[in-house]
C-alpha cells in the first residue's frame, strides 16, 4: 500500500494517515463505508438541486472537449460527467486517490489542492471548458483560497468556466427558534473555533464571490440556496429533497455497495456534521469519543424535529 492510500481508523472511521499527519485533510475518506455512502447521498441531492443536473442551469456546456473536477471524493459527479460526455476527457484530483471502475475517459489524479494547479504532466494552461470544486473546504487553509482560484482561471480556456460549491456549515432555523443551547448550534461554536486554529475557513462560501472578482473572472453570478432540513416547507420540491436529507434511500441497483448495518439509509446532513467534527473535536479539542458521540445524538435528534425548520446554506 503506498502512503497516499495508507488509511488509518480514528473512532472506527478511516482517515488517510497522510493527512492527518501532514495537516491536510481532517475528514474521513471515501474509502470509508459511512462516507462513500454520505458521498453519494449528498451527491444525488445536489443533482436535484440543479434540476437532476450536473451544472448549474446558467452555465450554457454545450459539447466540452475538457472537464478538470478538484476534490473528487467518492467519485459520483466525475463519473457521471464522464459518462454523460463520453468525447470529453475529464481529469478529476483528490488527495486520497480512490480507485474505482471509471469510464475510460476519466482520469483520475492525486492531487494536494494546497500545491498549486501548475504540473505540466498533468494540468494544461487555457485547456478546460468547465472546471468542477466542490466541498473542499476543510482540505484547502484560509491562506490558500486565491492562490486556488487564480490558478484555476489560468487552466480555463476563453469562454470557459469554473462552478464553484461550499457549504456554509452554520445550521440556521427559519423560524427563530434555535439558540445557543441548542445542540446544533453548540456544534457550530465548537467546530469554527477548532478549524480557525487548523488554518481553515468553514465560512469561504461568503467569500467566493470577491475572491473570484479580484482574480478577474466574468460573468460572476453567486446563489446561496437553503436546503431545507426535513419536509417543513410548503413547497413540494423543497419539502421533499428536505426530507432526503435526513433520510436518503439509496436508489435500487446503485453501483455502489452499502453495508448491511448501515444500508437502510442514509442521513444526510447528520453524517455530514459528523464527518466534519470527529476529528476536530476528539483530536485538536481533546474531546472524549462518548462526548462527541453524546453531542451528535442531540444534533441529529434536533434535525428530525420539524418544528424548529431547520435549513443548511449551499
Amino acid at each position: 500500500m503506498s502512503e497516499d492510500t495508507e488509511t488509518v481508523s480514528v473512532q472506527g472511521r478511516e482517515f488517510q494517515r497522510t493527512s492527518l499527519d501532514e495537516g491536510v485533510y481532517y475528514a474521513p475518506v471515501a474509502f470509508d463505508d459511512r462516507e462513500e455512502s454520505r458521498l453519494t447521498a449528498q451527491h444525488e441531492i445536489v443533482s436535484r438541486i440543479f434540476g437532476d443536473g450536473l451544472f448549474s442551469p446558467r452555465i450554457p456546456v454545450g459539447e466540452p472537449e475538457a472537464i478538470l473536477e478538484c476534490g473528487y471524493g467518492g467519485g459520483d459527479w466525475a463519473v457521471q460527467c464522464a459518462d454523460e460526455f463520453e468525447d470529453c476527457e475529464v481529469t478529476a484530483l483528490d488527495i486520497f486517490p480512490m480507485q474505482m471502475d471509471r469510464p475510460e475517459n476519466l482520469d483520475l489524479v492525486a492531487h494536494n489542492l494546497n500545491d498549486p494547479l501548475r504540473d505540466p504532466d498533468i494540468f494544461k494552461a487555457n485547456h478546460y471548458d468547465l472546471i468542477h470544486s466542490r466541498f473542499v473546504f476543510p482540505g484547502i487553509k484560509s491562506g490558500r483560497w486565491n492562490g486556488y482560484i487564480r490558478d484555476m482561471r489560468l487552466l480555463l480556456r476563453p469562454g470557459g468556466w469554473v462552478q464553484i460549491m461550499e457549504y456554509l456549515p452554520i445550521i440556521q432555523s427559519h423560524n427563530g427558534r434555535l439558540t445557543d443551547e441548542n445542540a446544533v448550534r453548540r456544534w457550530w461554536q465548537e467546530y469554527q473555533g477548532a478549524m480557525g486554529d487548523m488554518d481553515r475557513d468553514p465560512r469561504i462560501g461568503r467569500r467566493l464571490k470577491r475572491l473570484l472578482l479580484d482574480n478577474r473572472y466574468r460573468d460572476v453570478d453567486v446563489d446561496i440556496v437553503q436546503l431545507h432540513i426535513g419536509d417543513w416547507s410548503k413547497n413540494e420540491t423543497q419539502a421533499s429533497i428536505g426530507r432526503d436529507s435526513v433520510e436518503v434511500r439509496m436508489r435500487p441497483g446503485h453501483r455502489r455497495w452499502i453495508c448491511a448495518d448501515y444500508a437502510s439509509s442514509v442521513q444526510m446532513i447528520g453524517d455530514l456534521l459528523e464527518s466534519l467534527g470527529l476529528w476536530p473535536f476528539t483530536s485538536k479539542l481533546g474531546w472524549a469519543a462518548a462526548q462527541f458521540e453524546d453531542l451528535m445524538r442531540e444534533v441529529r435528534a434536533e434535525l428530525q424535529n420539524v418544528d424548529l425548520n431547520l435549513y443548511i446554506e449551499l
